[in-house]
């Protein structure tokens, strides 16, 4: 009788803990993210107008214009993702590179450039092209980034080469600055004769012809066998003040 209580007992006991006892669930299945509709031409140009009149109206709002600079970065990025059909977008990109490259202290140089090379993808005949390049030539210059400026360039150099045309005078000058500090004189003065030859009455044409005077000035000077071949490097003047 006893082991039957025991018994009993024992099976009522394993009942309980077996109640008691969850059993396993099965893992909920991850939802696929939301697909974000894509805007209409409409619905994109409004919404640009929208974010740039809001960066204009606090951006001149304030008298510290570095405090705000990362809130316009963001929203120039947000028209440049969800805009991407609109004229808009192309002046984006290049007032983000200007935060990226003039204005930001120290400058951002990599991720300019990065956005720079996303915007010649999209938009490489951009007419807004020219100012980018500006801010990155300048900015290579200042810094005698003779390489960089050369590789920057080089580009618009084969292309007139391939076709005979140049977009403008900024393109040949700075590469030709960029040969000239690099010790390459040679290559240097034929970029200077290009640029005075198709845009003579350019500032980067007046620069290039003083440019070359000096040249053949400074071959003049430097008698013959000398070391630099004719050309004494040190006898010019930086004009990076002056493009």
């Amino acid at each position: 009788m006893k082991i039957k209580t025991l018994l009993f007992g024992l099976i009522a006991m394993l009942f309980l803990i077996s109640a008691c006892v969850t059993p396993p669930q099965a893992p909920e299945e991850k939802k696929a993210p939301a697909v974000k509709k894509k805007l209409t031409i409409e619905e994109q140009e409004k919404k640009a107008l929208e974010i740039f009149n809001s960066i204009l109206n606090f951006s001149e709002g304030t008298d510290n214009r570095a405090a705000v600079l990362p809130k316009m970065e963001a929203l120039y990025e947000e028209i440049i993702e969800t805009c991407p059909d609109v004229p808009l977008v192309e002046e984006s990109y290049w007032r983000v590179i200007t935060i990226n490259v003039d204005e930001y202290k120290p400058p951002r140089i990599e991720k300019g450039e990065k956005l720079y090379q996303d915007f010649l993808k999209r938009y490489p005949e951009s007419p807004l092209k020219i100012y980018m390049e500006q801010s990155f030539g300048q900015f290579y210059y200042a810094n005698k980034m003779w390489d960089k400026l050369l590789r920057f360039f080089t580009p618009n150099v084969k292309k007139f080469v391939a076709t005979g045309k140049l977009d403008n005078s900024y393109q040949m000058f700075m590469y030709s600055e960029a040969k000239f500090n690099l010790g390459d004189i040679a290559e240097a003065e034929k970029g200077y004769r290009i640029v005075t030859e198709f845009f003579p009455k350019s500032k980067e044409g007046g620069i290039s012809k003083n440019r070359l005077e000096e040249i053949s000035k400074s071959k003049k000077q430097v008698p013959k066998g000398s070391p630099t071949g004719g050309r004494d490097v040190r006898t010019f003047q930086m004009v990076a003040d002056k493009t």
